[in-house]
């Protein structure tokens, strides 16, 4: 293993380079690019010259070079644009807060965890930094809450992840109304002694994982709704399937009720291939049509079946721990191609809540990446998702592009602006056959295309029992509504 380092100055990274050579690893640094190739190329500087160094393996923080303060509006828009709030100062939006009641300073490395630190300003504290100037100093964090792994890791990782880099420092600031806004991201941190150690661990940890062979297994939990007919009147998944099993509800309440959850969740076991994920996700839907044998009730997939509803198409991977390049390569070889065949006016409302690039959650077995919206529609398109996501995690790092980088893009994509985005698209499905040029690869790829030009992705009023041949029943169900909770100031007096 061979790693060089180009930095801006040696004295911030003298103690990670002394303790990675430590650990038995081959470092080289400098603040020129290195003469050969090398295993892995970290970029350590905020210099602006172009990234064209040639890594063996991998090549980290190469977009860096656009997050100098010049660039500060645009890198704003970008994070506003994946729904994070930020006051980057220079030019950027302006921010009616000067004093943070809590300040976390998150350090980062490929989608994992290296260090977090906080600073608590009391109120009975504000008033002394204002008058005198004085200043808090961050701690080092052990244990984080459920509330910060939940809400400021996502939010710092996410914040990496859509402009393109691999590592850094982000710097969030907690408002008791607002919530996590961030006011600084550092590609090239400097690192005192604790921080070099801690980085220099998780760098080789993850290297090797990333070098170990792996045996990867492919789930999913895609949701869909239930539509009474005639009348598309919503009925909740919850008056038919239970909350946990292989057929099951999302945890989302409906609107103006207190216990009804109108999300079905197919949750097929995990399987070792894409036809075997197919069998258990049928398998999955004939045990929900026992659980909901009415003629009357139709199942609807897609991104938003009813509006302030949207339905995910989480598919989940074993055996392989998430990094930067496997999401990013999910975002450009599976979300981007899905969008085409998705309705984009539909597409386009479900991302004002969820469906943002990178959504990724750690699991037990592995990872589960939650950017599309529910491919359940046919199983034709089924098959396409699952095919699209294993083919990306088989052979991504051999898959470099990523056309988010540009905001242009993004807007594009998050607008569902598909005319703008076509070349891109017919570049994506060349590129993932020059990979993997196998019949099965070219076949996925005209299909592909034929579906975007036929629309079938547009029209999300389909029941999905007719278009997997499902057997449905001949009863019919007598829709009775519960009755909204009806609250009062009066303790006790909430009434069904």
């Amino acid at each position: 293993m061979n790693i060089y380092i180009h930095y801006d100055q040696y004295s911030s990274l003298s103690e990670l380079i002394r303790k990675l050579s430590a650990k038995g690893i081959k470092v080289t640094s400098g603040r020129e690019k290195p003469e050969n190739p090398v295993d892995y190329y970290i970029h350590w500087t905020l210099s602006p010259e172009a990234r064209e160094v040639k890594a063996l393996q991998r090549s980290y923080n190469s977009q860096s070079n656009r997050l100098g303060p010049e660039n500060y509006q645009e890198i704003e828009a970008i994070l506003h644009q994946n729904h994070l709030r930020a006051f980057l100062g220079g030019q950027g939006t302006a921010w009616p807060i000067t004093i943070w009641p809590k300040e976390y300073l998150i350090y980062l490395w490929d989608s994992k965890v290296v260090a977090t630190e906080r600073k608590i300003v009391l109120t009975s504290q504000i008033k002394d930094i204002k008058n005198r100037g004085s200043q808090q100093n961050f701690q080092w964090l052990n244990n984080l809450t459920e509330w910060e792994k939940d809400r400021l890791i996502p939010t710092a990782m996410r914040a990496l992840h859509c402009l393109g880099l691999d590592f850094g420092k982000v710097q969030i600031g907690i408002n008791r109304s607002n919530g996590p806004v961030i006011l600084g991201i550092d590609p090239a941190p400097s690192l005192p002694k604790k921080l070099a150690h801690a980085y220099a661990d998780i760098i080789v940890k993850s290297i090797k994982k990333g070098e170990e062979k792996k045996s990867i297994t492919i789930g999913s939990d895609p949701e869909f709704m239930l539509s009474l007919q005639p009348g598309h009147r919503m009925v909740p998944a919850s008056r038919f399937f239970p909350r946990q099993g292989l057929i099951g509800c999302d945890n989302r309440r409906a609107f103006g009720a207190s216990d009804d959850l109108p999300l079905a969740e197919v949750r097929p076991e995990p399987a070792d291939s894409v036809n075997e994920a197919m069998e258990k996700i049928r398998k999955a839907l004939r045990e929900a049509t026992r659980l909901c044998p009415y003629a009357n009730i139709a199942w609807m997939a897609g991104s938003e079946p009813y509006p302030g509803y949207p339905t995910g198409g989480h598919i989940h991977f074993g055996g392989i721990e998430p990094n930067n390049l496997i999401l990013r390569a999910l975002d450009q070889y599976l979300a981007f191609p899905l969008l085409f065949l998705e309705n984009r006016e539909k597409a386009k409302q479900r991302r004002q809540f969820y469906g943002t690039i990178g959504d990724f959650r750690v699991k037990a077995h592995g990872f589960e990446y939650r950017t599309p919206g529910s491919w359940l529609t046919t199983p034709e398109l089924t098959r396409v998702a699952l095919t699209l996501a294993y083919l990306t995690v088989k052979n991504y790092p051999m898959l470099k592009r990523w056309d988010f980088a540009d905001l242009s893009f993004q807007e594009a994509f998050y607008s569902s602006e598909l005319e703008k985005l076509v070349p891109a698209f017919q570049s994506t499905l060349a590129e993932l056959y020059q990979v993997d040029r196998t019949e099965d690869t070219r076949v996925l790829i005209n299909m592909i295309w034929l579906m975007y030009q036929e629309g079938m992705g547009n029209n999300e009023k389909i029941d999905l029992r007719k278009s997997w041949n499902l057997p449905i029943g001949v009863q019919r169900y007598r829709h009775v509504a519960k009755p909204r909770h009806s609250f009062s100031w009066l303790p006790g007096s909430a009434i069904r």
